[in-house]
């Protein structure tokens, strides 16, 4: 790949030719700024030791919490206090801690022309599994919030009166998807810890770095921490209806998975993303409120990992502490079990008139608990103490950085929602795509557009070569479904303003648009058009309109799914499956023969069971598309990808799609045991899939991996260095006569070896993956995957090394070979040591695995 150097931000990777970067802080240099509070202007810039930055940071630090009177302290403690989160004698502005920039920031437009960028939800980008892409959209989010800070832009909650956005993101979210029905499975790239870490990685060192300034650019805060996927409302059985909900759930979880599921995306992310920021959650772990826990915020997060930033509450969890787990009964003893566990800023509940709200528990009892006896101010101070080293890191006690050409307070309103940046979410949208079936091969539509007009005339024309048909026969596709004129239900959640001054999306291209766009050239393809039904109700009404379409169709384009009204935050789903009125209206449409189905979701959606034994809509539905909610960009990047225009679309499951029988009957939302029989992940999950994870398609193409070999070193299990043990080379080969990507995942499983229990449940764990980019027909990739001896965990949650047997399963989605090694381990040395069957060539050698369903 090709590097590009940039002033303002770090350097690009290059996705595609005619990829151009943002402008440099050459032309930021006539950035004007409008009304930023800052600390540290005149007269005080020369009276306070805080504002001198030839002191170190520390020394700043402490100089300002020593000038803080005891009622002042609270106020710089918690977030949401815009405007009051002030001290005016001293020049300290108000501060926005609570902005979210889950796949886009999350404000007001600056103008009709300059809107935040919008990516797709994270569980779109988790199937893209391309770590660069997840980097590369972090810095755009980075960039773009430092640019609408600089110009004084709110929070996009226009009721609330929220001054302006802050540059401290409550985001990404990295927990893994434990249980389909949680309702935030939309923001979570995957069940898989290693997905969910890397991706956590590449966002929060794109979105904090830019090697042009000291200063972070923005700053990363990673939630929930931790064991938080349940919405609810559940009963203690596991059945759904109760009381039991996000703010009330004690977690039972052992050690083994704290650490080995949970636990492991935040370690990641705290280690090699260099995370500023952690959001403790509002659940209990195993009795203890997150936000009250001292082993998880102390010892584990800044101890063990030696995180140095700050940790926010979630929303109204310090009064869950008290009111909803019971753990204390009085104020001052749950701002003192927050304070001493670690929980540095509060975010207040909700307010009754919106986002804002002035107040919260550490403003109205601090000082009256310090006072008393009851609380410590050395805590209060340790708080402060890491909730502004944030905002100092962050250069905003730094005023003379805005006349020494720091980027970072020259940035051009030009970055918004700039060409590259639509360009790069475009792109991050159809590599999200997962073709699951193309039993009919209705994919690409340029080919069957080709044949279908063909055997109608001899004639015939191509999309891909934008030549102008000259058959005198209509190629016409049907579309139908509850979301094809939706311009808001695939945006998903967490959502800067899409289009200036208006709230029905108008500017946002909805699917029958986009296909009518990108078939404008050929006057014979035909676009008809009705929805069939809603997402959910029983009407009828417009069954007989689609079916008369769909049977004088050449194609019938189904785009349906789900919805945030069936699943969201505090909304867990107790059912699966597509809603009834789908699935009736889909029973109709298959006789057509010439069905593709797409489905925009955040959990997988159940087409398996209809109470019918001897139908399966899953069986029966010949090409079936999952794109999660894919964004903003969705129609024009689903018409590139069903047409094949892109060659940089579809990506793999990063999910497993189990059968809902199994979700239903045998895994109990309220067990977060992840090994429990039938177990949970592909990680643990013993029975038959429906789609696995890492399974899909690519339509254009098909790739074959010629061979790999393992190459291997010796290590010192006590070295500290960060050396990386072994590689794995793979060559793959593009067998197609069109470009495209492939998507290499790399398991371990262990073999003939005796591993601690609950271990000896693991099938197999992913532990590399890369995605290749615009392969050309015929071209040979070679890729390496460095990898250290395999760590399993004890019953403790220790990682450990077992020496023994271990296959190696390198899978490209739908088809796997394997290696076989050897781990040694004597005295403080381990080394893997490669079998015959992992040196040699793959002809005879290699064990093929075939992908089943």
């Amino acid at each position: 790949m090709n590097w590009c150097c940039c002033m303002i931000i770090i350097p690009l990777l290059l996705f595609q030719s005619g990829y151009s970067p943002p402008l440099t802080a050459t032309a930021a240099a006539t950035t004007t700024t409008t009304g930023i509070p800052r600390a540290c202007t005149p007269p005080h810039h020369h009276t306070y030791h805080f504002c001198n930055t030839s002191l170190s940071i520390d020394e700043r630090i402490h100089d300002l919490i020593d000038r803080l009177t005891l009622d002042e302290k609270p106020f710089l403690l918690v977030a949401r206090e815009s405007p009051k989160g002030n001290i005016s004698r001293l020049g300290i502005p108000e501060y926005d801690w609570g902005g979210n920039c889950m796949h886009g920031v999350q404000s007001m437009c600056y103008s009709s022309d300059h809107c935040p960028t919008s990516f797709p939800n994270p569980n779109t980008l988790g199937s893209t599994f391309n770590t660069t892409l997840w980097h590369r959209m972090g810095q755009v989010i980075g960039l773009e919030l430092r640019a609408l800070w600089l110009q004084n832009v709110g929070e996009y909650h226009p009721s609330s009166g929220l001054p302006h956005i802050g540059l401290d993101c409550w985001s990404p979210n990295v927990q893994i998807q434990r249980d389909p029905r949680w309702g935030r499975n939309m923001e979570s790239p995957s069940e898989d810890p290693l997905v969910c870490g890397e991706y956590g990685t590449q966002h929060t060192l794109g979105l904090q770095q830019n090697p042009s300034s000291k200063n972070l650019q923005a700053v990363a805060t990673l939630k929930h921490f931790a064991v938080n996927s349940l919405e609810g409302p559940w009963f203690a059985n596991g059945t759904y209806g109760g009381s039991i909900t996000r703010h009330s759930v004690n977690a039972l979880v052992s050690l083994f998975d704290l650490h080995s599921s949970y636990l492991k995306p935040f370690e990641m992310t705290v280690k090699n993303g260099e995370a500023a920021g952690i959001m403790c959650s509002y659940n209990r772990i195993n009795g203890v409120p997150s936000c009250a826990n001292e082993i998880l915020l102390k010892q584990i997060l800044r101890e063990n990992w030696n995180f140095d930033g700050y940790v926010s509450s979630d929303s109204g969890a310090i009064d869950d502490i008290q009111l909803r787990h019971a753990y204390t009964n009085n104020w001052n003893s749950t701002i003192r079990v927050a304070l001493q566990a670690g929980c540095d800023i509060e975010s207040a509940s909700w307010g009754q008139k919106g986002a804002w709200r002035t107040g919260g528990k550490y403003i109205d009892y601090i000082p009256h608990a310090v006072r008393s006896g009851v609380l410590d101010e050395a805590l209060v101070n340790e708080a402060l103490y890491h909730a502004l080293r944030i905002r100092f890191r962050l250069g905003l006690f730094d005023n003379d950085a805005i006349d020494n050409d720091d980027p970072l307070w020259n940035i051009p309103i030009s970055v918004i929602e700039s060409p590259s940046h639509v360009e790069l979410a475009m792109e991050a949208t159809a590599q999200g795509f997962v073709l699951l079936k193309n039993e009919a091969n209705l994919l690409p539509l340029d080919t069957y557009y080709e044949i279908t007009t063909s055997e109608k005339d001899s004639r015939s024309s191509s999309l891909t070569k934008q030549t102008t048909s000259s058959s005198s026969k209509n190629f016409t596709i049907a579309m139908i479904g509850p979301h094809i004129y939706s311009r808001h239900i695939m945006l998903g959640n967490y959502l800067g303003e899409m289009c200036y001054n208006d709230t029905t999306n108008a500017c946002v291209t909805n699917f029958v648009e986009g296909m009518e766009l990108h078939t404008s050239q050929e006057a014979n393809v035909q676009i008809i058009h009705t929805m069939g039904c809603s997402v959910h109700g029983n009407s009828t009404e417009d069954f007989e309109k689609a079916l008369h379409m769909a049977q004088t169709a050449d194609v019938v384009v189904y785009i349906g799914g789900l919805d945030l009204s069936i699943e969201g935050e505090e909304r867990d789903r107790a059912d699966i499956r597509l809603p009834l009125i789908q699935r009736q209206l889909l029973r109709e449409l298959i006789p057509s023969k010439k069905l593709l189905v797409v489905l925009l979701h955040g959990g997988i959606v159940g087409l398996d069971d209809d109470n019918d034994d001897d139908f399966s809509l899953v069986n029966n539905i010949s090409t079936l598309i999952t794109v999660g909610y894919p964004g903003k960009y969705a129609s024009t990047a689903l018409a590139s990808a069903l047409w094949g225009t892109t060659s940089r679309a579809w990506g793999r499951l990063a999910v497993t799609w189990y059968p809902t029988n199994v979700v239903h009957d045998q895994l109990n939302m309220m067990n977060f045991d992840m090994t429990q029989p039938p177990g949970r992940t592909y990680r643990y999950f013993d029975g038959k899939s429906i789609f696995p994870f890492g399974y899909g398609l690519n339509p254009l193409t098909h790739f074959e991996i010629l061979n790999a070999q393992v190459i291997n070193y010796q290590n010192n299990v006590e070295s500290t260095t960060t050396k990386l043990s072994c590689k794995l080379t793979i060559q793959i080969q593009n067998m197609g006569t069109r470009k495209g990507d492939d998507v290499i995942l790399v398991y371990f499983s262990p073999s003939n070896i005796t591993v601690p229990s609950p271990s000896a449940r693991l099938r197999k764990q992913l532990f590399g993956f890369r995605r290749l980019s615009d392969v050309e027909p015929n071209q040979v990739r070679t890729i390496s995957i460095p990898f250290r001896p395999f760590e399993l965990y004890n019953t403790l949650g220790q990682p450990i090394v077992v020496p023994g047997l271990y296959q190696i399963i390198i899978s490209n989605g739908n088809n796997d070979i394997m290696r076989t090694v050897q781990i040694h381990k004597e005295n403080k040395s381990v080394w893997i040591e490669p079998t015959k069957a992992s040196v040699g060539s793959n002809t005879l050698q290699n064990e093929t695995l075939s992908s089943v369903f």
